[in-house]
């Protein structure tokens, strides 16, 4: 029973209570034949207090609230003994009295019934149950009440939300498909091309201890080494020269063995080293949070794998993720936007850059055009990683590719400065550009079995182990794994696997979301073709644990009920900010060492607040407590219709004559355009329509709009997939972001210096 139920039951308890009242003064007042008829003398009544409901309703950092206070100050005296009569009307009185508070117990009663079954009220309420809704099953929890409550003024725009735990009616049939259904398995080929690598080979040298050394020595072979450093981001690459082993600061080393050959020294060994120098860490400034009430965050990002792919080629690792950690399994997560880059400013920074249409017509324009979001650095935009170093954690960004989320496809300035205490970037240059072809090599896979995400996975140890004593913020996006090939993750699986045990316990005291950008994208035109490859294509994997200390506190049980819900970027973003933010009483009064939290966010109650949360200027819902009520569907959440899960109404239109040619046409017309603004029709080609793979129309075809799901090859061969509404009276068409499904490498690559785009296939 909620505080609105509450409300109802009290005001209906005090007017009835008012109108016995007045039925007394009446027969006080002689205006009722029933008193005239008793003859009683005339009672004396105080004044009528009927402001007999006072609500406080208010927010304390342990998530319980609402005190109910009710006040009945109506005085009666005592009846006369002499009159018999009188003692008659007062019996009277009082059994209306009672009669009236039985039947609103009764009502109160039914309405808990209805909707969680009889309660006590007065008493702190924590119960869950499961609530059955379409055959989806969903977790509800009660919200908690404390007789404790304190008022505490409002100093954020938060608005926290009392849930009432109903049903969810989404509108949203989500598909659910075998991850081995018959349909997949004739894609799932073998894609491991460090299957026969030397897995015993070991590294000539090693970096420990702030000291490098060879540890193979070799009769012929010489060895030295070299720091490679960024003094800024955006700074020209500072390398010494060849050094003899010893100790060195650097962080990012490049050592390097020759044998002598009969002209020159051949290279035989190149080996990128990493460690986390002392002297930084000395610079840093002592943390003012404690690890205690802030616990690591660690997002691990596996590029271009879905939900079903991920069960497909991780099953060790989601094995022993689930089993030992307690992850719970978002199905459900949808894509924003159709590359990287365009969900992780999603996540990143909470803000759409691709415009679109929701499903239903409803225009989505992007927060930030490219302009603002490209053109521009972004180091004066609100970031998570800015949000977690101002908050007190230590923070790393690793990820494995040169070419930098933010500032790839199309290419973009990204940030200027640093902005975290440690980022992966150096070692990326190293390994495509700065280093020696040997080193450039050996991360390839093919010989000694090590790729770029190795050299992430040891870098991210060295800054749990460097940083043990403090909160730690960790986003680690791992492109290469699975990037490439439908079934290339496998490979990942045995040393992913080994690298969640040996950090067991690390993991298991941390906040750890496994997740991915958007789904598979580099499919065959006949995968895209099956229902699930279609599906597959916009569902990106997600899975997270919580920390040990959490876990009995129904936490578990509500992020059970939002994982059958739809999801998207947003949502994850608004969990990691709940997981963060403190917000402090600065008020003038206070001396800065008894700054006390604000309710809000998730550290102020121990992760115990399951209510309701907006998130200033935030599109999502953390998955930690109960989301909105409202329908989360394709309608009402900040998807672009072509990357929304909810299944909806088609039909195949590919028998309608000349449908599919005019609207195949109007696409590659449509292209042509967007090349033409962008600059770009001298440098790519002109594509025309080799076979239209699939058309549908979506939704009911009487509103004043259709849309239609398109799918097209083209000649320099191109595989493209769109949306188009078209207006059934003008015939005016609306295209949303294209997609480019097949896999084109470096043919758009002509395009990078004006403006870089997936629609170019170059002429050169």
């Amino acid at each position: 029973m909620d505080i609105f139920h509450v409300k109802i039951f009290a005001t209906s308890f005090c007017v009835t209570t008012n109108h016995i009242l007045k039925f007394g003064k009446n027969l006080k007042s002689g205006k009722s034949k029933f008193w005239n008829f008793l003859k009683i003398p005339k009672m004396r009544l105080s004044n009528e207090e009927e402001k007999c409901l006072l609500f406080e309703y208010e927010h304390e950092k342990s998530s319980k609230f609402a005190l109910l206070r009710i006040h009945n100050r109506a005085r009666f005296p005592e009846p006369s003994d002499k009159s018999r009569k009188f003692v008659n009307a007062n019996r009277l009185f009082y059994t209306l009295f009672i009669v009236s508070v039985l039947v609103f117990v009764g009502l109160y009663a039914a309405v808990s019934w209805h909707d969680n079954g009889i309660s006590n009220y007065f008493s702190t309420v924590n119960d869950s149950k499961l609530v059955t809704n379409d055959s989806e099953t969903y977790r509800t929890s009660e919200m908690e009440i404390s007789e404790n409550s304190t008022i505490i003024p409002k100093f954020t725009t938060s608005e926290s939300v009392s849930t009432t735990p109903i049903p969810f009616k989404d509108d949203c049939s989500l598909p659910v498909f075998d991850p081995w259904d018959e349909t997949v398995k004739p894609f799932l080929i073998d894609s491991d091309h460090t299957k026969y690598c030397d897995r015993s080979w070991k590294p000539y040298t090693e970096l420990k201890n702030g000291t490098w050394r060879i540890v193979q020595e070799k009769p012929g072979m010489s060895c030295k080494a070299r720091c490679h450093h960024f003094p800024d981001l955006t700074s020209s690459i500072e390398i010494s020269d060849w050094f003899e082993p010893g100790p060195t600061d650097c962080e990012f080393l490049e050592a390097a063995c020759w044998e002598k050959g009969v002209f020159s020294e051949k290279e035989v060994y190149g080996y990128i080293h990493t460690q986390m120098p002392p002297s930084k860490r000395e610079n840093l400034e002592k943390p003012k949070i404690q690890k205690s009430e802030h616990p690591d965050v660690f997002v691990f990002i596996l590029d271009s794998i879905s939900t079903n792919s991920a069960k497909r080629s991780l099953p060790k690792t989601l094995e022993h993720f689930k089993s030992k950690h307690g992850a719970i399994d978002f199905p459900f997560l949808s894509q924003v936007g159709a590359r990287s880059q365009m969900n992780a400013f999603a996540l990143f920074f909470g803000k759409q850059v691709e415009n679109g249409t929701i499903k239903g017509g409803k225009p989505l324009v992007a927060d930030w055009a490219e302009e603002e979001y490209c053109k521009k650095y972004l180091d004066d935009k609100p970031n998570i990683f800015r949000d977690f170093g101002d908050a007190g954690y230590t923070t790393a960004h690793i990820d494995d590719w040169y070419m930098q989320t933010l500032t790839c496809n199309p290419i973009c300035l990204g940030f200027e400065h640093y902005y975290t205490n440690h980022t992966f970037y150096p070692f990326t240059y190293i390994n495509e550009y700065s280093g020696i072809k040997k080193t450039r090599e050996s991360l390839m896979g093919g010989d000694l079995c090590r790729e770029s995400y190795h050299g992430a996975i040891d870098y991210f140890d060295q800054f749990a182990e460097a940083y043990s004593d403090r909160p730690m913020f960790a986003l680690q996006w791992f492109v290469m794994l699975s990037h490439e090939k439908l079934t290339s993750a496998e490979r990942g699986d045995a040393p992913i696997l080994a690298w969640f045990e040996r950090n067991f316990e690390l993991f298991d005291n941390a906040f750890v979301i496994l997740t991915s950008d958007h789904g598979f994208r580099g499919g065959t035109s006949d995968y895209y073709q099956t229902e699930i490859g279609a599906f597959e294509k916009h569902t990106p994997f997600l899975q997270i644990s919580v920390p040990k200390k959490y876990r009995d506190n129904g936490i578990l049980e509500v992020m059970r009920e939002n994982a059958g819900r739809l999801q998207s970027h947003y949502d994850t973003r608004a969990t990691i900010l709940d997981i963060l933010k403190v917000v402090y009483n600065f008020s003038l009064a206070l001396p800065t060492s008894k700054l006390q939290p604000i309710f809000q966010y998730q550290p102020s109650s121990n992760f115990t607040d399951r209510s309701t949360l907006k998130i200033p200027d935030e599109k999502g819902n953390s998955y930690l407590r109960h989301q909105p009520s409202t329908p989360r569907n394709c309608e009402h959440l900040p998807i672009p219709q072509q990357y929304c899960l909810c299944k909806s109404k088609s039909t195949n239109m590919m028998n309608v004559d000349g449908l599919a040619d005019r609207l195949g046409n109007a696409l590659l017309k449509h292209i042509e355009d967007e090349l033409v603004r962008m600059n770009l029709s001298s440098l790519c080609h002109s594509f025309k329509v080799t076979e239209v793979l699939s058309l549908d129309l979506h939704g009911d075809s009487d509103g004043s709009k259709s849309m239609y799901h398109i799918s097209v090859k083209t000649n320099h061969p191109a595989h493209f997939d769109a949306v188009i509404t078209e207006d059934k009276e003008t015939g005016k068409m609306e295209f949303n972001e294209i997609e480019r499904l097949d896999r084109y490498g470096t043919t758009a690559n002509c395009s990078e210096p004006i403006h870089f785009t997936h629609l170019c296939y170059c002429k050169n």
